[in-house]
Order: C-alpha cells, then structure tokens, then sequence
C-alpha cells in the first residue's frame, strides 16, 4: 500500500478546515481534485475517512486515528524534500575560484577535483593571477573565493583564513659555484643573475628591502616570472641564475636544484583563503573551505605559488 504526498496533503487540509471546498481553495486545486484525492485515500486504507454532510466534512473515528500517521507521513516528507534541496544545493550551481598557480599535486587541486567528481552539476570558473589582483576581484565579488600566499607586512582588504605555510628559500642549480659554500652572506650574491616576479610582488619587495638595510645593492634581475612554473625552474637547474622557490616547489626538483644557505633570505609565508567580508556563503563555498581544512599540511609541503 503507497500513499501519495498529495493526497496526504489535501487529506490534512479537509481535517484543518473541515470543507472540501474551502480546502481545495486553500491549497490552490480544484475541488473534485480534492474530492478524487479523499476517495483514493478511503479506498486504499478501505474505510471511510470523512462524514460528509450540508455543513462539510467531520472526520470519521477511523479517519481521527488516520490523521496522527498522515502527519508523521507529512512531516517526514517535507523533511525528506529539504533534505533533498540541500543536497542538490551543494551538488549544483558555480564556484569561481582564483588561484596563484597552485601546484597541480596541492591541496587545493585536490580538493577541486574531489568536489568535480562528486558534484555532476557543479560549475567551476578558475581565475590564475597575482594576489593583490585576486583580492579585488573577490572584494568586487566577481570571484567568490580565492586561494593566495601571504607574506609578513602585507595585507588584504578581504577576510582571510590561515590554510598552511610555507617557506620560500634562494635556490639554484646543485652544482652552481656557491652551492659548495657552507655559508653565504648578501655581498657573495652581488654578481649573481635571479630570476624573480614582477616588481609588484611582495616577495621581491620583502627582498630588496633585506638587501638595502644592509647596504648592498639590489639583485640583478635577468628572468621576471610571476610564478615559479616548470620553465622558470628549469632554467634555474640549467643555468647559474638564482631563484626565490617556496619549499614546496623545491622539492619537486630535488636532485637538480637546492636551497642556499641564507637564512637571512628565507621568507615565511602562509597560504589564506580569501572571502568578501560579510559575503554570504553557498554551498559550495562552505564545502570547499571545509575541505580545505580537512586537508591541511604540514609547512614543509604547502602549496606553492
């Protein structure tokens, strides 16, 4: 024996208003709908449900015992139905994200992967582009989130959430002249090439800063690359330029290129996500910032810009 979630309904609407006519209004169908929709349910539980008479319709003993399940039946199915917009809520719709060339073996392209696979109707917009562009583009709300490093003395107008950290360090080549040296100081870099972003970078910036307090001259920048990618790197392994590469991107080239010794160089930064303060979260949102955060690492693998 099935019921309907229709017939349920317009049973509890006759019992609420004791009329057919006034409890097909109610609920915006006709009343023979209504009529036809008492009469299935009479003939399925095989007893009367309602009198009915000049004044309307007065549920029956059997009909007031039927009325307790047809609202638990009610109630679980509209509970039913939320459920099932929720779940159709996160599996839908479009997440625009902005990125600083995250590694493709990060966290957050596996994280993004994940939701693709699992979620048949999301969309997905990717944006790649320097932090401080990203950050507007969120704050202007024509991206929703956006994932990017942070570096000491450097903020943003958007809300921020630490995900991990990171250290970026001076590399080269494994067999560049200096990388024989057990120690290093800033004046032993005054004839080297670097392979740096753009000026507008705030690790460029945190750099020359270190270089000109203590009184040597900024480096001589041969290659400018926002992003440390496989080109730029690969010209570091097989050149003698020198390279600011984050940890994480290090050890991809393990074996080719390393870390100098120069603490004095090293940069601490952290990987936030960054959201329009009092922006209201989707769905997706939520569920891509949680994951983010099931999926935090330990500094010595973060993502990389």
């Amino acid at each position: 024996m099935s019921f309907s979630p229709a017939d349920i309904a317009y049973f509890l609407e006759v019992a609420r208003q004791g009329h057919v006519g006034r409890a097909a209004e109610a609920v915006g169908v006709t009343q023979p709908a209504v009529s036809k929709a008492i009469r299935r349910l009479e003939d399925a539980v095989g007893v009367a449900l309602f009198e009915r008479g000049a004044h309307g319709a007065r549920l029956t003993a059997e009909g007031q015992l039927f009325l307790e399940s047809a609202r638990r039946f009610d109630s679980e199915h509209m509970e039913l139905m939320r459920s099932a917009t929720e779940l159709r809520a996160q599996h839908a719709g479009l997440l625009r994200v902005g990125l600083t060339n995250a590694a493709s073996d990060g966290p957050v392209v596996r994280v993004l992967s994940e939701m693709v696979r699992h979620r048949p109707g999301l969309r997905l917009a990717m944006v790649i582009g320097k932090s401080d562009a990203l950050n507007d583009a969120v704050a202007k709300a024509e991206l929703d989130v956006a994932v990017v490093p942070s570096y000491p003395g450097i903020s943003f107008s958007c809300d921020q959430l630490a995900l991990s950290e990171d250290t970026v360090r001076v590399a080269a080549r494994i067999d560049h002249p200096l990388a024989r040296r057990t120690a290093l100081t800033l004046a032993d870099l005054a004839d080297c090439a670097w392979a740096m972003p753009s000026r507008q970078s705030a690790a460029r910036r945190l750099v020359i800063q270190i270089f000109e307090q203590a009184g040597e001259p900024a480096p001589r920048v041969t290659l400018e690359a926002d992003y440390m990618s496989d080109a730029a790197m690969g010209l570091i392994a097989g050149t003698d330029l020198l390279g600011l590469v984050p940890a994480s991107v290090m050890s991809a080239w393990r074996g080719r290129v390393d870390a100098l010794p120069l603490p004095m160089l090293e940069l601490r930064r952290t990987l936030v996500l960054l959201t329009r303060p009092q922006a209201r979260w989707s769905p997706l949102m939520t569920t891509f910032r949680d994951q983010l955060l099931a999926n935090r690492v330990p500094p010595a693998v973060a993502i990389a810009r």
